[in-house]
């Protein structure tokens, strides 16, 4: 079997005549002809390709029945990425970017005979052209702008690009930096000094193909000229003004600021305050300095501009009072108020002598004895001094010179009087009063009464001042009044809020009232009724408080009055009146309550303590008696308190008026002393009736007389007459003495009351 196969095989070999390829031979035993050759033809031999473009080749197999074939560029199967990628169906795909070598080999390689294999050539172009936006730009030291790079080509190469300034990949700190935000895109910061030339060139170049790229041209410089805004300012004394400069130095590069060269500026030329980098705040000085003028230099980095500014007054002056008589060697107070200044001080002069002298009178420190004149600018209130003697040039002019201002100057016109002149008193009502702040809608006012004793000259001259010595207000910030004394409040409260109005005599400079007035936005208490009471009063009380700013009502929403802290059940009537009651248990012991009104709101608001007494209890009288040989006596106190019945106003208790009672029974109301005739032997009675506010049959009623009582008195309600009519039952014997009696009447509360001389024993 074997055999005949050799044969066959041997018959069909020579019956072939075809050409066999190398390392075939040796199959044909030594005799016959070769295999033919497996033949492998790549087509195109050769091709251009863009970065990133397909080019697609064939390769045809003869000498073989397997065609099939592997392919690989620059001898790597597949390809790569610097050379290029070939599919197995010979599709090649240019690389991204162009490789060192522009000419690569696609070789096809026989699946049958791996020797059999055949080439073409590739060579990788470029068309790739770049874009960068914006391609001029004009930046100050410092500053950035961003740019963007576009790369195109009709193939597919990579987007992406380096960036550079002058050359320099990333820039450098001479010409600037520039720093990649991603693919196509980066952010060029300016130098922070000047280079030369002032023209850099950002240049972006793509990484697909170095040799493609595009620049922008940016100027380094500044976007205007180096200056202060505004240039020049009209700065009133004390007040500020703003300043900006715009200098050719890289952002954030710190301003100085300073005033005529003195850094951060002085109290004589004003204050430069830095709010920014490149900010500043002016505070023009207190006083006008010389000259008035002054410059505000901006400095940064050896770049400077100024600014100039003029300092202007707005000062006004005057003295109250105006004029008036002083008599000689007496004092008289003036001011000067000084608006729109924060320096108030002034200098004071007689007939053009700074703090006058002997002759003219002198200005004197306030409350001084003997008289301290002024050292250089004084306070605006100062004493004024009349001399020992009427001067020959009279009246004399006192003047006040602003010291912020010297330019600005008021006098007052002061007779000097001998002391026959006269001498008078002032005096001021209301003595004390609270009142708010004048509101936008209308003002807040209150009208004082001057009332001038001891002359024929009545007439007063009103001002304000600040109610606390070298604090709180001056000029319109303490309010305003006028000739009639109508006085108009503030529109805001000066701290601290109290306020002097002051009426002083224009007889007699000298003499002047003061009234203080606290400006208050709150609840104010100016009164309370009672304001004491005695310890262990046996029932409850109304507590009633006026005052100023409460909100009337009652509940939620309404004032309340506050006893050491703790609310009552309060009603209150108006803005000025509330009442409440009082527990007859808190005025149980001695001392005092703090009583306060509190005003609802976010938060509340609580007005001034008030102190409630409660004064120990006593109902002991003493006698002081007096005659021809000791007509006075000293050393006796006596404790005045107010009823708790006060607190009711027209319903305290008295006694006004009384009468025997007869048949019927009927009150025959008669005059004082009803009289009452003693019997010769034992005791008698007699029934009268009295009639008053709030009597009552529980009250204790006693007449006065020895310290043991010799009348009996039995107290009922008398029915069928007046309201509050009582009838007393009065029982005396023949021991009483005689005399005319007072009856004292003392409510449960220790209140009393007492009608004098009511009865006469006979």
């Amino acid at each position: 079997m074997c055999l005949a196969l050799l044969l066959v095989l041997l018959v069909w070999t020579g019956g072939c005549g075809g050409t066999v390829s190398s390392g075939n031979s040796g199959g044909n035993g030594g005799g016959g002809a070769p295999p033919p050759d497996v033949v492998v033809k790549v087509t195109p031999a050769s091709a251009t390709a863009v970065l990133g473009a397909a080019v697609n080749f064939q390769a045809s197999v003869t000498g073989a029945t397997n065609t099939s074939v592997s392919w690989s560029v620059n001898g790597v199967a597949g390809g790569s990425g610097q050379s290029g990628t070939i599919s197995a169906t010979g599709q090649y795909i240019a690389p991204a970017t162009m490789p060192a070598a522009a000419n690569v080999t696609v070789t096809a390689t026989s699946a049958a005979d791996a020797s059999a294999s055949d080439s073409a050539s590739v060579t990788i172009t470029s068309d790739i052209v770049v874009g960068v936006s914006p391609l001029a730009a004009g930046l100050p030291l410092g500053g950035t702008q961003g740019f963007t790079a576009s790369v195109s080509s009709s193939g597919k190469p990579s987007t992406a690009v380096n960036w550079s300034v002058n050359g320099v990949n990333g820039g450098d700190a001479t010409n600037g930096t520039i720093v990649s935000n991603g693919a196509d895109s980066a952010m060029y910061t300016a130098p922070t000094a000047l280079p030369s030339p002032p023209t850099v060139s950002v240049t972006a170049t793509s990484v697909a193909d170095p040799s493609k790229s595009a620049s922008a041209s940016v100027g380094i410089g500044c976007t205007g000229a180096n200056g202060v805004s505004p240039a020049t300012a009209n700065v009133p004394l004390g007040q500020t003004q703003n300043f900006a400069a715009s200098l050719c130095a890289a952002p954030g590069t710190a301003v100085v600021w300073d005033v005529n060269g003195v850094v951060g500026g002085s109290a004589a030329l004003g204050t430069v305050t830095n709010t920014g980098a490149a900010t500043t705040t002016y505070t023009a000085p207190a006083d006008i300095p010389s000259p008035s003028v002054v410059t505000i230099d901006a400095v940064a980095a050896g770049i400077s501009a100024t600014a100039a500014v003029t300092i202007v007054s707005n000062v006004t002056i005057s003295v109250t009072p105006g004029s008036g008589n002083i008599v000689v060697l007496q004092r008289a107070s003036f001011t000067a108020l000084v608006s729109n200044a924060s320096d108030t001080s002034v200098v004071w002069t007689v007939n053009g002598v700074v703090n006058g002298n002997t002759v003219l009178g002198q200005v004197c420190v306030t409350n001084s004895n003997p008289c301290v004149p002024p050292a250089g600018a004084a306070t605006p209130t100062i004493d004024f001094l009349a001399p020992a003697t009427v001067p020959s040039s009279n009246p004399v002019a006192l003047t006040a010179t602003s010291n912020a201002d010297p330019s600005k100057s008021a006098n007052a016109q002061v007779k000097i009087v001998g002391t026959g002149g006269g001498s008078s008193n002032v005096s001021i009502s209301p003595a004390n009063a609270f009142i708010p702040p004048s509101g936008s809608s209308a003002p807040s006012q209150l009208q004082f009464t001057a009332a001038v004793t001891g002359t024929s000259n009545t007439n007063v001259i009103w001002s304000v001042a600040g109610g606390v010595s070298g604090t709180g207000c001056s000029g319109t910030a303490c309010g305003s009044i006028d000739a009639n004394g109508v006085y108009t409040a503030p529109n805001a409260a000066p701290s601290p809020n109290a306020i002097s109005v002051i009426a002083t005599s224009l007889a007699d400079l000298s003499q002047f009232g003061t009234a203080s007035v606290a400006i208050t936005s709150g609840p104010a208490i100016e009164q309370i009724l009672p304001s004491s009471v005695m310890a262990g009063v046996a029932a409850d009380f109304t507590l009633a408080v006026n005052g100023e700013g409460f909100v009337a009502g009652h509940g939620g929403g309404a004032s309340v009055i506050l006893v050491n802290g703790a609310a009552l059940g309060t009603v209150c009537n108006s803005a000025s009146h509330c009442t409440a009651t009082l527990p007859a248990q808190d005025a149980g012991n001695p001392g005092s309550l703090t009583i306060q009104v509190e005003t609802p709101g976010n938060p509340v608001i609580l007005s001034n303590p008030v102190f409630f007494v409660i004064v120990p209890f006593t109902l002991s009288q003493s006698v002081i008696s007096l005659n021809a040989s000791q007509p006075e006596m000293d050393g006796n106190d006596i404790v005045v308190f107010e009823p708790t019945t006060a607190g009711l106003g027209p319903s305290q208790i008295n006694v006004d008026f009384a009468g025997p009672i007869t048949a019927g029974p009927t009150c025959n109301f008669d005059s004082s002393p009803i009289t009452l005739v003693r019997a010769p032997s034992g005791s008698a009675t007699f029934s009268i009736c009295i009639h008053g506010n709030t009597l009552d049959s529980g009250y204790f009623y006693q007449f006065t007389g020895p310290p043991a009582p010799d009348i009996s008195i039995v107290s009922s309600e008398l029915d069928g007459l007046f309201p509050n009519t009582i009838e007393l039952d009065l029982t005396i014997s023949s021991t009483t003495l005689p005399g005319v009696r007072s009856l004292f009447i003392t409510t449960p509360n220790n209140d009393q009351a007492v009608a004098t001389g009511l009865v006469e024993v006979q």
